[in-house]
């Protein structure tokens, strides 16, 4: 886990930092708004593991958390296919024996209540009882297509209440000195905005001086 994904794992706890990276990615960087938390609070940083499933094959799924790191995330590519689901109980107690913090589905996942209760974040597009089967079939580690955007080995998962946004591994140093002076330009706004005085419009909040 790099220093970066810990920086702004500690910005977490101040709420919407998806909505910060997004704008330090010049507003993009979010998956597609179907990518959704499956309960509702949950939120992470973590560096991708990725996964492409092949049919309703979900065994390289369990490969992925096996060979995943301490706060990676599972992102999972499953071609759209939603009648099936990739993720469920037993992949969240998996990939919380080893320290994962989270994981991304393009496709279905099921057990959401007990997911819930165990308090592991989880987004995926859809959600249904039907368990995917093993078939031995699949890739780890290859560059993916989640929620309309590429996601490689590496890059940095950031998921909240707002959704999910991918900072590229090139640019992940970048967007953390951006979020850090983003958050700063906001807190003089609100407190402008608090006083009554006019608040300038959202993405330039550096306008405002002390």
């Amino acid at each position: 886990m790099s220093d970066v994904t810990d920086a702004l794992r500690s910005l977490l706890v101040d709420g919407d930092l998806t909505c910060l990276v997004s704008d330090a990615l010049d507003r993009g960087g979010a998956m597609g708004a179907a990518v959704r938390s499956v309960w509702s609070g949950a939120r992470f940083v973590g560096e991708a593991v990725t996964v492409r499933t092949f049919g309703t094959d979900l065994s390289a799924v369990f490969d992925a958390i096996q060979a995943a790191g301490p706060g990676s995330v599972v992102v999972i590519d499953s071609h759209g296919v939603t009648n099936a689901a990739f993720w469920g109980e037993r992949t969240t107690r998996a990939a919380m024996a080893r320290g994962l913090v989270g994981a991304v589905i393009d496709g279905a996942c099921r057990d959401v209540t007990a997911i819930g209760k165990l308090g592991f974040p989880v987004f995926s597009t859809a959600i249904t009882p039907n368990a995917g089967l093993p078939g031995g079939r699949g890739a780890v580690n290859v560059p993916v297509a989640v929620g309309g955007m590429t996601v490689r080995p590496g890059d940095v998962l950031v998921g909240d209440e707002n959704g999910v946004v991918v900072i590229p591994l090139e640019r992940q140093g970048e967007v953390l000195g951006k979020v850090r002076a983003q958050m700063e330009a906001e807190r003089l706004a609100f407190q402008a905005a608090d006083r009554g005085e006019s608040a300038p419009p959202e993405g330039n909040e550096r306008t405002v001086s002390k």
